[in-house]
């Protein structure tokens, strides 16, 4: 592991401890400095961060960011790291050292960068220990395989602060003692990021996102009511815990940064190792029935059947069924930062999905999907989303039609090699054609949402008319391709192999143009 120097304080307000890469070199930054590189938009890219935990630390510079410029009533992000470094200590001004910003602090009734204070003043009470900052993250994979465990021998303290920073702000429930964050929806949930993006550069974002929280503060506390509209508690870290005493929701600021486990980061031989241990109840006493419905700016909310509850990604993760559901309206209210708005602008923005999808002992993946949204279809992410989802709900009826209707006929029809009568429950039909009917939603999933903006964009009836063959069409095309591949790939009988795909063939034709008469129009 790397020493960490007698000189290094390891202050992320003074010190240059966070790795980016810009245009021209890979440089050290400390936060302020980072917070600099943001709003210029310098930084390419942040080598140090795994991609599970992008999503954590883009929430802890915008929550914190946020909260710091409202703190000193400014109504613009600063550009000057002087400034920015002013604002962040103005968050914790009772602490002149700093220690609220540090990885290591000695003096345990001190708090440390997303650390609280231990009111018992041991470190004895924190009797868990880990060596390496990969065996602190939130990720936990079965059986050791995508990612290795305990694998950074060697970690920079900037890999201790992403992993203290995606633990103590993504984590769900892992056992007795181990709670989870409030901002999800029960222990075995997750919390997603889900917002529009100006551009794929990062800076842009956080300043877009940091922007669009201080106009969106005043809604946010009238949707949530049970926050603190003022003095509430904003940097969780600050206040001790003893690991019983839990955080009544009343006393927070709506854009709360939250720690979910008791931890200190200490040094020993000169290296940086992690001291823990479990809690008798959650940080934050939200009532059950709140299902993880906390005002996170990132999070839509269920509003189907089993009353308001924050969204939960399973481990299909963002497929285009599920992301035309979480643009409508009736299904789910979308997060505040999906919303579009005029100062957003036009051009180049994207609508861009994330959540590592947690389990009961594991974690079902990490998901991201950038939607590119064109300059004609951004309205339609503000107050015209109901004729966005009714589309894309039109649209899906069509796959379906075509996958279960079209697809899977003919590819029964193959299989059970032109049968007299056809076995539409024959299990065996069903199991061969599992994987080429996967293959189908797959394709259609690459450009489901190019197509649909571009009927969304038509604005006369014949150009909407005709995107919708096209799209018809093109469906019939990658039905096409799969039958194709299941004549090509399927062992079968030789001796009515031939008749078998003449038949599966003209069962495709049929069903098509009986499901779809509108696509078959001046087609003949």
């Amino acid at each position: 592991m790397k020493a960490i120097g007698k000189s290094m304080s390891l202050n992320c307000l003074a010190d240059s401890i966070l790795t980016v890469r810009t245009a021209t070199a890979l440089v050290g930054l400390s936060l302020p400095a980072l917070y600099v590189a943001l709003m210029a938009d310098e930084v390419e890219d942040v080598p140090a961060v795994r991609p599970h935990q992008r999503q954590a630390l883009h929430a802890f510079l915008v929550q914190v960011g946020v909260l710091a410029i409202l703190e000193a009533q400014q109504t613009e992000p600063p550009t000057e790291a002087e400034t920015w470094a002013r604002l962040l200590r103005g968050l914790t001004p009772e602490y002149p050292d700093d220690e609220p910003w540090r990885l290591v602090v000695k003096n345990l009734s001190m708090p440390a960068l997303l650390q609280p204070p231990v009111p018992e003043g041991k470190l004895e009470v924190l009797k868990e220990c880990e060596e390496t900052p990969d065996a602190l993250d939130m990720l936990v994979t079965s059986k050791n395989h995508d990612l290795k465990s305990q694998r950074m021998v060697a970690a920079a303290p900037e890999h201790w602060f992403y992993a203290l920073l995606t633990l103590q702000t993504l984590e769900g429930f892992l056992g007795a003692g181990n709670y989870g964050i409030s901002r999800m929806n029960g222990g075995f949930a997750s919390r997603p990021m889900i917002g529009l993006a100006p551009s794929d550069k990062m800076g842009a974002r956080v300043r877009r996102d940091i922007r669009r929280l201080m106009a969106e503060r005043s809604s946010i506390l009238e949707d949530n009511p049970g926050f603190s509209k003022a003095s509430g508690l904003r940097l969780l870290w600050l206040e001790p815990w003893d690991g019983v005493a839990p955080i009544a929701p009343k006393r927070l600021d709506p854009f709360y940064v939250e720690v979910c486990r008791r931890v200190r980061l200490i040094e020993v031989h000169g290296r940086i190792v992690a001291r823990r241990a479990t809690t008798k109840a959650a940080r934050i006493d939200f009532p059950k029935n709140a299902n993880g419905v906390t005002g996170d700016p990132w999070t839509p909310i269920d509003q189907r059947k089993g009353g308001a509850k924050a969204l939960t990604i399973d481990g299909g993760g963002f497929h285009y069924k599920r992301v035309a559901d979480l643009l409508d309206p009736q299904q789910y209210k979308p997060a505040p930062l999906q919303r579009w708005r005029q100062d957003d602008g036009s051009e180049g923005l994207s609508l861009v999905l994330t959540a590592t999808v947690r389990g009961q002992g594991g974690t079902d993946g990490f998901h991201e999907r950038r939607i590119p949204v064109p300059p004609t279809a951004v309205s339609w992410f503000g107050t015209q989303a109901d004729a966005l989802a009714s589309l894309a709900k039109a649209r899906i009826q069509d796959t379906s039609a075509m996958r279960l209707k079209v697809l899977r006929t003919a590819l029964y029809v193959l299989f059970q090699n032109a049968p007299d009568k056809l076995n539409i429950s024959h299990t065996v039909s069903e199991t061969k054609a599992a994987p080429f009917l996967a293959a189908f939603d797959r394709a259609v999933d690459r450009d489901f949402f190019e197509a649909l903006f571009a009927e969304l964009a038509a604005t006369k009836a014949a150009t909407k008319i005709a995107a919708r063959r096209k799209w018809l069409r093109d469906l019939k095309t990658l039905g096409a391709i799969q039958l194709e591949a299941a004549k090509a790939g399927t062992p079968r009988s030789s001796i009515r192999r031939y008749q078998a795909e003449g038949a599966a063939d003209t069962k495709f034709e049929w069903a098509f143009r009986r499901q779809f008469p509108a696509a078959m129009e001046n087609n003949q």
